[in-house]
C-alpha cells in the first residue's frame, strides 16, 4: 500500500487503541443458521459464487518459467495451469477432447506438451491440439477447434486467479486491490511451507473467523491474544474483497514517536479478504496465503502456504527458510484454535440450540461481508 494509505491506517487503528473505542456503528444482525446447514444453498453458492469468480489457485512463482504447469481442483473442476513457450499464463479445463480424460494427471512438471494418456492426443502449452494418432480416424476433426477448453485466468501481485466456468468473465480485481498486494506481498514471493486438510465446517464459518477479532482474547489466548488488542480493528472494502487491521498492543508506542518511523506491518497484522476463497495474512516479514475449497455443506478443504520472497538469484539462505517453516509451524498452531471452534460450531448445528448467529455492531465486517454474499446468491 502506498505511504498516505499506511499512515491512514495506522493513525486510524493508534487512535482506537488510545482511546479504547470499540467501534459500534454497524447494526446489530442475525443471520439464520440453517444457512451453515442447507445443502440447496450450498450448491447455489458453489455456482453462483466460486464458480463465476475468479479463484486463487497458486502463486506466479509456482510457474516462473515458460513450460511450467501445475494441476489443481478449482471447486469439482480439474484446472491445468501452463506457462507457454512465449511466457503467457493460461488455464485450461484438464480434460482431453476425444474422451475425457485427465490430460496431465501430474501435480506439476515442466514441458513443452501434455500428453493425454488415454489415446494419447497430445497438445501444447498453449492448449492448442498438436497431433491426433491415427488422425485418418477422424475425417471431421478441426484441430483448431479441439484445443483444451480454457478459463479465464488472471496473473496479479503474484498470485495466480482462476475461473473455473468457460466463457464466463468475472469481475476484474480492483486495480487499488493489486496496486496493494503488489507492494505488501512483494516482487517474488514464494511458498516454503505448505500444510491441506479437510475441515468438518462450513466455509462461510472459516471466512468469518478471519474477518474479526472479538474472539482473539478468548480462543488465542494461549497463542496470539497478548499480542494483540481486543476487539479494536478496522476494515474497508475494496470492490468484493476485505482490507483488516488488526493492531497490536505495541502500536499505542507510536504516539511517542515521529511519523516516519511509522510501519504497518510492525504494528499491525493486514489481513485481505479475497472473495470468493483466499485469505491472506501479512506479517512483519512474511504472510500467510490460506485457500480454501467448500467440499461439502459441512466439510471444507483448507490450503495453507507460508510465504517469503524469494532473492533475485540463488536461493533463499537455509536459516531464513528455516525461521518461514518455523512460522508455518506457529500460524497452524494459531489458525487450528480457529477451525477447531469452527467444526464444534458445525456439530452444534445439528442440535435446536440457535436458530440464529447475532453478529454485534462492532462486528459490522462480517455483516457487510453476508449481505454482499447475499446480493451474489440473488
Amino acid at each position: 500500500m502506498n505511504r498516505d494509505k499506511e499512515l491512514d491506517l495506522l493513525a486510524a487503528s493508534l487512535k482506537r487503541t488510545l482511546d479504547k473505542e470499540r467501534p459500534l456503528d454497524g447494526e446489530e444482525t442475525l443471520v439464520p443458521t440453517t444457512d451453515y446447514t442447507d445443502a440447496a444453498r450450498f450448491e447455489r453458492e458453489r455456482e453462483r459464487v466460486f464458480r463465476r469468480e475468479l479463484n486463487v489457485v497458486t502463486l506466479s512463482s509456482a510457474l516462473a518459467e515458460p513450460g511450467d504447469f501445475i494441476t489443481a481442483e478449482v471447486v469439482g473442476a480439474p484446472v491445468l495451469v501452463s506457462r507457454g513457450d512465449d511466457g503467457q499464463l493460461r488455464a485450461f479445463l484438464n480434460v482431453c477432447r476425444h474422451r475425457g480424460a485427465t490430460v496431465e494427471p501430474r501435480a506439476s512438471g515442466r514441458c513443452k506438451r501434455f500428453v493425454c494418456p488415454y489415446h494419447a492426443w497430445t497438445y501444447n502449452n498453449d492448449g492448442s491440439l498438436h497431433k491426433v494418432r491415427h488422425k485418418d480416424g477422424f475425417p471431421t476433426l478441426q484441430p483448431q477447434d479441439h484445443g483444451l477448453v480454457e478459463l479465464r485466468c488472471v496473473e496479479a501481485a503474484g498470485l495466480v486467479f482462476v475461473c473455473p466456468t468457460p466463457g464466463l468473465e468475472p469481475e476484474p480485481l480492483p486495480a487499488a486491490l493489486v496496486g496493494e498486494l503488489e507492494q505488501m506481498l512483494g516482487p517474488r514471493p514464494t511458498a516454503y511451507a505448505r500444510t491441506a486438510r479437510d475441515w468438518a465446517a462450513n466455509w462461510k464459518i472459516i471466512v468469518e473467523g478471519g474477518i474479526e477479532s472479538y474472539h482473539f482474547s478468548v480462543a488465542h489466548e494461549q497463542t496470539i491474544a497478548p499480542f494483540f488488542t481486543d476487539t479494536l480493528s478496522t476494515w474497508e472494502a475494496i470492490g468484493s474483497h476485505t482490507r483488516t487491521v488488526l493492531p497490536k498492543r505495541s502500536i499505542a508506542s507510536l504516539a511517542e514517536r515521529p511519523k516516519d518511523e511509522w510501519r504497518i506491518r510492525e504494528h499491525t497484522h493486514v489481513v485481505y479478504t479475497i472473495h470468493p476463497n483466499a485469505l491472506i495474512l501479512t506479517q512483519k516479514t512474511h504472510f500467510d496465503l490460506i485457500l480454501m475449497t467448500p467440499v461439502a455443506v459441512d466439510r471444507t478443504r483448507i490450503e495453507v502456504l507460508t510465504v517469503g520472497n524469494a532473492p533475485e538469484s540463488g536461493e533463499v539462505s537455509e536459516r531464513a527458510r528455516a525461521f518461514l517453516q518455523q512460522n508455518h509451524g506457529f500460524s497452524l498452531l494459531t489458525l487450528d484454535e480457529d477451525f477447531e471452534i469452527g467444526e464444534q460450531i458445525q456439530r452444534g448445528l445439528a442440535t435446536p440450540a440457535n436458530t440464529h448467529f447475532r453478529f454485534a455492531r462492532f462486528e459490522d465486517a462480517l455483516s457487510a461481508w453476508r449481505a454482499r454474499l447475499e446480493a451474489a446468491l440473488e
